[in-house]
């Protein structure tokens, strides 16, 4: 028992060190093992073949099948609250999305808003003059806790700052 309460605080030291003993790597790599051989059971069951499990290892199977269906569900979600119902506008055939409170009335393609994710990626927002419309390359992402997306105007200088999408006029 002792043992077990000391491996539970020698992983939660764990994600503060940057430079490991062989030991710490060893119980590393034991653990992502025994992560791998599970889900190599879950996925080599899926293929047809019949593959007998015993109680705890379909209790592991079903609860990080669980995991990754409530994640996506979650993830689901906020972008359906994040894009439902907003104002649509038309230029030039395209259909856009207009920014709220940003420096300028900046828009994104209703097209574009299918590659929001974490991580951060470079896309285009249009912004109008009075000749035409004129594009600006900034990175934006979301995150998986807010309904804003964050943009930041400047791909070197890299500062992200939220912004909401505007709400439909029609109730």
């Amino acid at each position: 028992m002792a043992s077990i309460e000391n491996n539970d605080n020698n992983l939660n030291n764990l994600h503060k060190k940057e430079i490991f003993t062989d030991d710490e790597k060893q119980m590393i790599l034991d653990r992502l093992n025994d992560e791998r051989r599970v889900t190599q059971k879950a996925f080599k069951g899926l293929d047809g073949k019949d593959a007998k499990y015993d109680e705890e290892e379909k209790h592991n199977i079903l609860s990080k099948l669980n995991e990754q269906r409530l994640s996506a569900q979650k993830r689901e979600e906020i972008k359906e609250k994040r894009l439902h119902n907003k104002e649509v506008y038309t230029f030039a055939g395209k259909k856009f999305y207009k920014f709220l409170q940003m420096e300028r009335e900046y828009f994104i393609e209703i097209s574009d808003c299918d590659i929001f994710s974490r991580r951060p990626a470079v896309l285009s927002l249009y912004y109008r003059t009075f000749e035409e419309l004129k594009r600006k390359d900034v990175l934006i992402k979301t995150e998986v806790y807010s309904e804003k997306i964050f943009i930041s105007y400047d791909v070197i200088r890299v500062y992200f700052k939220g912004y909401a999408l505007e709400d439909s006029r029609k109730k």
